[in-house]
C-alpha cells in the first residue's frame, strides 16, 4: 500500500482508506446475504465499537466495526453473514445458526478466531 503526503498524517489516510474499502466490501457482503434470504437491508453504518463486532436492528439497520477490515476474510464474512441472519431470526436460536451455518458453513472457525484475536485488531489506532 503506498501512502502520498506528509509521514504524520498516514495513520489518518490509511485509516480513511481501510473504512472506505470496509464501507465498500460489507455492503457488498451484506447485500449478497440479504438477497439470498430474501431479506432487505435498510442501512448499514460503520463505527468503532469495543464492545461488539456488528448489530442488527429490527427494523432492518445494520451496524459493523470497519476493524472487521484487519480481520481474515473468513472472519469479515462470518460477522456479515451473522448479522444478516438477524434479519430473519431476531435472537441466537437454533434457527438462527441454521440461517448463519448456510451462509457461512465456516462460522464456528471464524467465531473462534474472533475470540483469539479479535482483540489485536484495536491494536491500530
Amino acid at each position: 500500500l503506498l501512502v502520498a503526503g506528509e509521514p504524520d498524517f498516514v495513520p489518518r489516510r490509511v485509516r480513511d482508506w481501510l473504512k472506505a474499502e470496509a464501507r465498500r466490501e460489507i455492503a457488498r457482503r451484506a447485500e449478497a446475504h440479504a438477497e439470498a434470504l430474501g431479506c432487505r437491508i435498510r442501512r448499514i453504518t460503520l463505527r468503532d465499537t469495543v464492545s461488539r463486532w456488528g448489530s442488527c436492528s429490527s427494523d432492518g439497520r445494520l451496524s459493523f466495526s470497519w476493524r472487521l477490515m484487519l480481520a481474515p476474510a473468513e472472519v469479515l464474512e462470518y460477522v456479515v453473514a451473522h448479522e444478516v441472519a438477524h434479519l430473519r431470526e431476531m435472537n441466537h436460536s437454533a434457527a438462527f445458526w441454521r440461517i448463519v451455518a448456510q451462509r457461512c458453513p465456516y462460522h464456528a472457525e471464524a467465531r473462534a478466531w474472533l475470540k483469539r484475536h479479535g482483540a489485536q485488531l484495536y491494536r491500530y489506532a
